[in-house]
């Protein structure tokens, strides 16, 4: 039910979101339409307004559908959770397409309309404009991108403590934190930069208009980036000040965790819609507005310019988005690159959790080593290791908590801790007897197998070994 509640909530807020930035491109603001400049009174016609309304009919109908489709989706999560995830993906690729191409192909239908009528553009408008008061300005805006290198020499700062660094080298997952922790913060360092040295945007024959508008956007996206990066360090600065005596993160520290890292995401969003306000309040004094009219480069959606120098373009479907110039071949190889990540991390994912569902549970003796695999993750045991050996009627009945490895109501597969157990490792069919409870100086693991005769015959062979051993 938690993973099921989880989803669905997830799934709301993606389309929630994709919603509010793509589906609610309707309005005439800035001399265009659906990213296709045109005159007012062109936007105010019969006929547009009757394609505007087909529009926004299809968009309604189309993020309802896919409300309904993905909550139906989660239902999975109660079968098999790999299950779930396959058609989950499916579903998330089908989303994200069908939300493009809608916005992609009304908009082309828009301009392919525009150019059949013959509409030059709105009034103001030009193919291209520069002005130099404001580009000369375009490095000289906001917060130095510098401050993500502090952030990340804080995040390496708890090595100096033995006791961490004890904790990194010993525990299994124990670089995870600090690894994303810096990779986040690099991340927005990039970020950073790139958006400093983005072309200043010409919105008026007013110079000093556009410096200010133009500073306003690079300052709350610098501070935006800054103090998402500072939360991103504070969080594991938090969890690893919180080890417990066991060199443990305990679940409060680790809930916390979550919500540090949550907060950077309020900082973009706040800062999305600060900035949208006072760019509207600023044009609002705007008497002298300058259109750029370059709607024959993004007549396919994209951006496809061979005589612009630039990468990353701001895209028109969302002012805090950017895009790639797909007529530079570095473009083509940065979208390309991007979506075959995307992709093989979606299937890498997918192939992961099904091992997990259907790869079976076996023990193996070889030489003298116990190998035990499962789709989570092979261990092996070396038989001079093993201190013990006992056939069980049940799981020792305890409090456990997984620390690392995947745990539904088929499997318990990985390393946990009990309260009284202590660290152990398990490889378990949920519901299944007898389990067999192998002793070792790490901790006891416990394995079986849905055939109790052969978890009865894997006991027989580790003590004949543990005998000639000895």
């Amino acid at each position: 039910m938690f993973m099921f509640c989880v989803f669905a909530v997830t799934d709301l807020v993606i389309i929630g979101i994709f919603y509010a930035v793509y589906g609610t491109r309707r309005k005439y603001s800035e001399g265009t339409l659906l990213g296709v400049h045109l005159p007012q009174s062109a936007a105010e016609s019969e006929e547009v307004t009757a394609f505007m309304a087909r529009y926004c009919r299809n968009t309604k109908i189309f993020y309802s559908v896919n409300v309904v489709i993905s909550t139906a989706i989660c239902g999975f999560c109660f079968w098999y959770f790999s299950v779930f995830m396959i058609v989950w993906s499916v579903w998330l690729l089908e989303f994200c397409i069908g939300a493009m191409v809608l916005l992609y192909g009304t908009h082309r239908k828009l301009y392919d309309m525009k150019v059949e009528k013959g509409w030059i553009g709105s009034s103001g408008s030009r193919i291209m404009a520069v002005d130099t008061k404001a580009a000369v300005q375009s490095g000289r805006m906001g917060l130095s991108a510098l401050w993500h290198l502090l952030f990340c020499a804080l995040i390496l700062m708890p090595c100096i403590d033995a006791d961490i660094r004890h904790y990194l080298v010993m525990s299994d997952d124990g670089w995870i934190f600090p690894v994303t922790g810096i990779l986040v913060s690099f991340t927005f360092g990039i970020l950073h930069t790139v958006i400093l040295r983005m072309r200043n945007k010409v919105y008026s024959e007013d110079s000093d208009l556009n410096v200010e508008i133009n500073r306003m956007q690079k300052n709350v996206w610098s501070w935006a980036l800054v103090g998402s990066s500072l939360f991103n360090a504070a969080a594991y600065l938090v969890v690893v000040s919180g080890l417990d005596a066991d060199g443990e993160i305990g679940a409060g520290m680790l809930g916390v965790y979550c919500i540090m890292e949550t907060i950077p995401g309020f900082f973009m969003i706040g800062g999305f819609f600060y900035m949208r306000s006072r760019k509207e309040k600023l044009l609002r004094k705007n008497d002298r507005p300058l259109y750029i009219d370059d709607d024959v480069y993004w007549k396919n959606g994209w951006y496809s310019n061979p005589n612009d120098r630039r990468l990353m373009v701001q895209d028109w479907a969302c002012s805090w988005n950017y895009t790639t110039n797909m007529a530079r071949p570095a473009g083509k190889i940065f979208m390309f690159l991007a979506l075959l990540f995307v992709a093989a991390c979606l299937v890498w994912g997918c192939v992961q959790i099904w091992k997990i569902d259907f790869v079976p549970i076996e023990l193996n003796i070889s030489g003298k080593q116990v190998v035990i695999t499962s789709g989570y993750s092979d261990y092996g045991i070396a038989c001079d290791d093993i201190t013990g050996v006992e056939l069980l009627d049940s799981l020792p009945d305890d409090d456990y908590r997984k620390i690392n490895g995947g745990e539904d109501q088929h499997k318990m597969l990985g390393r946990f801790k009990g309260e009284n157990t202590g660290k152990c490792r398990m490889y378990l069919y949920t519901g299944y007897t007898p389990v067999l409870e192998i002793m070792t100086g790490d901790g006891p693991v416990y394995v079986n197998s849905k055939d109790p005769q052969e978890t009865e015959e894997w006991m027989r062979e580790i003590s004949v070994n543990i005998a000639e051993s000895s």
